[in-house]
């Protein structure tokens, strides 16, 4: 009887084989997708920045624009207009992707950064919490200093008590396993060696030809042919293009700020903050932020509300039904990727569970050699 596992229809590596090609498949008409997208993104950024200026300044203070001179009315709106055209320039799927690259690097310094910076507080709270070695005693009398002649009714042949201290085979030697334990040494030594592969790590992407990760960069394709990778490279386009939209943003709300539109700025931190929904958010217009700070203005404890431009894909599409059929079309990319993903997985098991078997099935050369002996 023939093993199933030999028949093409159960084969791992025709299954796995099978999945990429559907996965180059996939991958052609995803580019598409995310490059219509893109598209019409960029012809609805303009007239949604704008009108998030206007539902901004008109919560804020609705004659604040109408009090500025023409010529600084003038300088904004062609300031915002630049904004947007720099921006529009960078919404594309090559552009998108070189900035992945870019936040990829980042993440990896941030993480040498922590690396380094935990293993400095570890290594000095090490030297705080490790006792002084004492100096090694010698059993001479404190009076007398090593070398000195004693004054003594005993007999000149007898040994002093002294010599035995001045053997250099029986001097002590300070132990330093009892100052740190074992565990403690294996510890930093393991921390040392995570530091070291981090920092390594991040001084790789400062060659440009490298290839940071093979969720963005296919060996022999532009986009990746692995169900897997092909998931992170729609992930990652999604956080870069939010990123886009973030530096938009801040961008427009320094403008406001050197035009005397607005008071305060928020930081990008903050900002990011928001985006991760670390930071609880109050009703308003879309693409327009709002946030609660808890400071005391007069009589009242309850806070200031603070204003900003905050462009994200979410209210974008909100507005747009153009925009959301798109991303309609992109979530059912994704969930036809979560299934391939799934079958990848568990052929791959299989393959690992035919080689293992295979290795355990089939005798060593040992072990022929012992048998035929």
């Amino acid at each position: 009887m023939s093993d199933p596992d030999v028949r093409p229809a159960y084969d791992p590596s025709e299954q796995l084989a099978r999945l990429q090609r559907l996965c180059r498949l996939r991958a052609i008409a995803l580019y598409r997708e995310q490059a219509l997208y893109l598209q019409v993104l960029r012809e609805l950024l303009e007239g949604a920045t704008r009108q998030a200026l206007f539902n901004l300044l008109g919560e804020v203070d609705p004659s604040r624009f109408g009090r500025l001179p023409e010529s600084t009315r003038q300088n904004f709106h062609a300031a915002v207009t630049d904004l947007i055209d720099r921006c529009s320039v960078l919404l594309t799927v090559e552009q998108l992707m070189q900035l992945v690259r870019q936040m990829q690097q980042e993440q990896r310094r941030q993480q040498a950064h922590a690396s380094r910076s935990m293993l400095q507080k570890l290594s000095r709270q090490t030297q705080e919490s490790a006792p002084e070695p004492e100096p090694p005693t010698s059993e001479l009398p404190r009076d007398e200093p090593s070398g000195s002649i004693q004054l003594s009714l005993a007999s000149p042949l007898e040994s002093p008590p002294g010599t035995a201290a001045q053997d250099p085979v029986q001097e002590p030697v300070p132990e330093p396993a009892e100052n740190q334990s074992p565990g403690d040494l294996d510890v930093l030594r393991s921390l040392f060696e995570l530091a070291g592969d981090a920092m390594q790590q991040a001084q790789q992407p400062l060659d440009p030809g490298a290839v940071l990760d093979p969720s963005v960069d296919g060996n022999d394709h532009f986009l990746p042919n692995e169900p897997d990778a092909l998931l992170h490279w729609i992930q990652a386009m999604d956080q870069a293009l939010e990123r886009r939209l973030r530096n938009l943003s801040h961008a427009v709300n320094v403008q406001m700020l050197r035009s005397g539109l607005a008071q305060t700025l928020l930081p990008i931190s903050l900002l990011d903050a928001v985006l991760k929904g670390q930071v609880e958010t109050q009703p308003t217009a879309t693409n327009v932020l709002r946030l609660r700070l808890p400071l005391a203005v007069g009589e009242l404890d309850q806070g200031m509300d603070v204003l900003s431009v905050l462009l994200r894909s979410n209210d974008l599409e909100f507005d747009s039904p153009r925009l959301r059929q798109c991303r309609k079309r992109l979530r059912a990319h994704h969930h036809a990727l979560l299934t391939m993903v799934r079958q990848q997985r568990h052929w791959q098991r299989r393959s690992l569970d035919r080689e293992a078997r295979t290795n355990w099935q089939t005798p060593s050369d040992s072990t022929q050699q012992l048998s035929g002996d």
